[in-house]
């Protein structure tokens, strides 16, 4: 029997595959061949989870263990195959680089080393030709995918409705490939999804139908799932993968391989529509992806979403005749799509354009000033414009001279390192707060540049939509609703057949304020006896309201 061994060693088991299915024994063998050769051993741990392939570096388990080995935690490492522990050339030079201090020694079930420099040189070839290995295995794997691919078979898997059958001989027998050792697959029906799948294609190319209802037919009275894969499938269709096959050519005798369309061969293929019919439903699909305009341009599409279910709200228009009035008139209604599976939505009353675009004005009410307060506002921002203008001007010149100082300390300091005047710590400890407060100031320079050039225009935009955005919105066309809506406010909310509209920062202060300072405003207006001055200081209240918020964030959304 043999004697327990001082060394400490590390047992570290890896599969190359990271699916449960694949290579499900390999754990089991290595563990079992490592207990049987180095039971003797002083094995102190093992690391045994490790499921990833070492073609490429970063493997986790694989870094505690080489972590393990620097802390003096264990003195050598036991495995299957040097192929185990690395088939890269970072991996590969750590361990090598290792056995020159504190990696003691190597064990392996399949493969003798002795730790020399010649048997650190043999390590060296045998895995860097485990790296040759993988790296032609995969240059290969590659190109017979390609090859696959020009003859007309679909590498990998195939879409819901298809699946591999494997190919049987003239007596019944399994053929099988002679280099993989593999069954032969070709492509046939799956019996179990071919009908629906075909039905989903037949629904969408009459016209009756729309993808979101067939996806609703699908889920609903088919039931569909998606075939079953080692990470996903088992559930029902999502829209989305509905889609996918809708724009898959496969179904049509054809699949794309590297950007190359390549036409099926298998004799047991069947397609499910022609060429001609495929392409006739991207056209369908093409139009329905396209903003509708015309007749029926709705202003509010994809702008407002469901309070109770965060769907977003469609809208359609119905045509009803009125025999009260002998004519015929058009409704415009918006309601919630209630697409979400997972958040039912008891929101079933239709809301009409009427009520919504009542809701809108109401609020841009609130934000709406007379067109006195704009022209005498404008005129008092020219005035303070070139006020502020010559300050930013003045901080503008005093940082630049703040800056250029900073910079001529940082190259003296620069200067005295090259001569020996400083330590680098204390060369590197300047350096730094230089460079900080020197991007700083650069930061600062750019602002104020920035304001300067777009306060006053931005100022008299802001003044331009609280004085006219109500007027357009009542009289403007759909997309002057639209923009007047955007620039209004957001997170748009239908609840109980009313809008909820949260408006944006900039116009708050209007709203909280505004009726108060026009009160003080009209006041002063309506005294025969008050002068121009007066009249423009009744304003200046206003000018200073609003301001504080252009100056905290100027770029608004006006």
């Amino acid at each position: 029997m043999k004697k327990k061994s001082k060394l400490r060693y590390i047992a570290y088991v890896r599969k190359s595959s990271e699916s449960k299915e694949k290579q499900e024994l390999s754990h089991i063998s290595q563990i079992t061949n490592i207990k049987r050769d180095f039971g003797h051993l002083n094995i102190v741990r093992w690391m045994e989870a490790e499921s990833k392939s070492a073609f490429t570096p970063g493997r986790s388990i694989f870094n505690e263990m080489i972590e393990a080995i620097k802390n003096d935690e264990a003195d050598g490492i036991v495995a299957w195959h040097p192929n185990r522990l690395s088939r890269n050339e970072m991996d590969s030079a750590e361990i090598t680089y290792l056995l020159r201090g504190k990696l003691k020694d190597l064990k392996f079930c399949s493969y003798t080393f002795i730790n020399s420099p010649e048997g650190i040189m043999m390590l060296q070839m045998t895995m860097n030709q485990s790296q040759y290995e993988s790296t032609k295995q995969g240059k290969d794997v590659v190109r017979g995918l390609e090859t696959k691919a020009e003859s007309g078979e679909k590498p990998g898997r195939v879409p819901p409705g298809y699946q591999k059958i494997p190919i049987l001989d003239e007596n019944g027998q399994y053929i099988l490939h002679k280099k993989e050792k593999k069954i032969k697959t070709e492509t046939g029906i799956d019996p179990d999804r071919w009908d629906d799948i075909k039905r989903m294609w037949d629904y969408l190319q009459s016209g009756k139908y729309t993808p979101h209802e067939i996806w609703r037919i699908a889920i609903e009275q088919m039931k569909f799932t998606m075939p079953k894969t080692p990470k996903t499938g088992g559930k029902l269709m999502g829209k989305s993968e509905l889609y996918r096959i809708f724009k898959n050519p496969f179904y049509a005798g054809y699949f794309e391989h590297k950007g190359v369309l390549h036409k099926i061969t298998s004799k047991s293929y069947k397609p499910m529509v022609t060429w001609e019919q495929y392409t006739t439903v991207q056209q369908i699909l093409g139009e329905r992806g396209n903003h509708r305009v015309g007749k029926f341009d709705y202003a509010f599409s994809s702008m407002i979403r469901c309070g109770e279910c965060n769907c977003l709200v469609q809208v359609r228009h119905r045509t009803k005749y009125i025999k009260s009035e002998d004519k015929y008139k058009t409704y415009v209604y918006y309601y919630c799509s209630r697409k979400s599976l997972d958040r039912p939505c008891n929101q079933s009353k239709y809301t009409l354009v009427e009520d919504i675009e009542k809701n809108i004005d109401e609020e841009l009410a609130k934000y709406t000033i007379i067109p006195e307060f704009k022209n005498l506002a404008i005129d008092i921002l020219r005035k303070n414009n070139r006020l502020e203008v010559t300050e930013r001007g003045r901080q503008f010149k005093s940082s630049v001279k703040q800056r250029e100082k900073l910079q001529s300390n940082l190259d003296q300091l620069l200067d005295d390192l090259y001569a020996g005047g400083v330590e680098r710590s204390e060369y590197e400890h300047h350096k730094h707060r230089y460079q900080t407060e020197i991007e700083k100031l650069d930061q600062l320079l750019s602002k104020n540049k920035e304001r300067a050039e777009d306060w006053m225009n931005v100022s008299e935009k802001a003044f331009d939509f609280a004085a006219n955005a109500r007027h357009n919105f009542a009289n403007g066309d759909t997309r002057t609703k639209r923009d007047v809506l955007k620039t209004l406010g957001k997170n748009l909310v239908l609840t109980d057949n009313r809008l909820l509209i949260e408006p944006n920062e900039w116009l708050i202060p209007i709203g909280e304020k505004y009726a108060e300072l026009e009160r003080g405003y009209f006041k002063v207006r309506t005294n025969k006896k008050a002068t121009s001055k007066e009249i423009e200081a009744a304003l200046v209240p206003i000018y200073n309201t609003w301001r504080v918020q252009w100056d905290s964030n100027p770029r608004h959304p006006a």
